[in-house]
């Protein structure tokens, strides 16, 4: 059996950080490669004008902070010190809020680490029509956009705003360069998609849209509704004439995945996985998380680790 952690340092902080490959197909744990690399998410931004009941950062939905570049030029150049980046993940509060922003990090990842750096951009929908105001969005490698329910008007009850419906999605697919850079992810509700049926009427409708792939995803049991509501991927997945599984990944207890291929009633063929992550998570590292206060911490909320506080380190 591998050593699930190693030490890294960064900033001059050691840390206990994630050290194997997930198990794939059941093959054993691998270590990982070397140099160590680590996915960064940044929070443009607190701000999100929706107000979703399954979300446990509600609370910013009426703050509107962005990041400073500053810190992020800052945490990108010691990362390319170390060789470290794995990927980029733009999130939020909603990424969209300010394009101006949204344009000069993406500008910013690419002048300090390549053109080539896997980027991702999540989205509660709102961005779609500004989609094209991203200068660079041809190397963008995926913008993921939580959708819930096939139906618009279910859809948008979860979000408590209007977003944009299917037609938007289908405009929006239908007008960039390559359409899989669109990812849907839907949280599995018993009071939404949480059943195998449910599931398959909504990747029927994803492939009635163009959407190439889709993934359905347990939610994390950060409040009372969510608690009462998720539903396990793996009870959901069943046997069927329409799909086939591929790959399955497996993280110990904290995270497992399922992924496969669903070929639709007309002919179209729509990517999906499932994912589970256990609630609380591992105690030891498995990425970096810089936000809109100039601290970058080892996961989401303030209850995380703190890596550095650059508000205090650049004058």
């Amino acid at each position: 059996m591998i050593e699930k952690t190693t030490a890294f340092t960064i900033f001059g902080k050691e840390l206990c950080v994630k050290n194997y490959k997930c198990s794939h197909n059941g093959c054993p744990y691998m270590q990982k490669d070397r140099p160590l690399k680590m996915q960064l998410s940044l929070k443009l931004t607190s701000y999100c004008g929706a107000s979703c009941r399954f979300c446990s950062a509600a609370c910013g939905k009426g703050i509107k902070e962005f990041l400073n570049l500053k810190y992020l030029e800052t945490v990108l150049n010691e990362m390319k010190r170390l060789n470290a980046v794995r990927g980029i993940s733009i999130t939020g509060g909603e990424p969209f809020t300010d394009i101006g922003l949204l344009n000069e990090t993406i500008e910013m990842i690419f002048d300090i680490l390549g053109v080539w750096t896997e980027i991702s951009i999540n989205t509660n929908g709102i961005g779609l029509k500004d989609i094209h105001k991203i200068k660079r969005l041809k190397y963008v490698d995926t913008v993921h956009i939580s959708r819930h329910h096939y139906d618009d008007k279910r859809n948008s009850s979860y979000f408590g705003i209007d977003v944009p419906g299917s037609e938007a999605i289908k405009e929006a697919v239908e007008s960039v360069y390559d359409p899989r850079i669109f990812v849907l992810n839907c949280l599995l509700l018993a009071d939404g998609i949480g059943s195998s049926k449910e599931m398959k009427n909504y990747l029927e409708w994803a492939g009635d849209i163009g959407i190439k792939k889709a993934g359905f995803i347990t939610a994390m049991p950060v409040n009372d509704y969510a608690a009462k509501n998720r539903v396990s991927y793996k009870d959901i997945f069943v046997v069927d004439e329409a799909i086939l599984y591929t790959d399955r990944f497996e993280d110990f207890e904290y995270c497992n995945c399922r992924d496969g291929i669903y070929a639709s009633s007309s002919g179209r063929m729509v990517e999906f996985y499932g994912r589970e992550t256990g609630y609380g998570g591992p105690d030891f590292v498995r990425g970096f998380v810089l936000g809109p206060d100039g601290v970058l911490r080892t996961g989401y909320g303030e209850k995380a680790g703190i890596v550095a506080d650059l508000k205090r380190e650049i004058v």
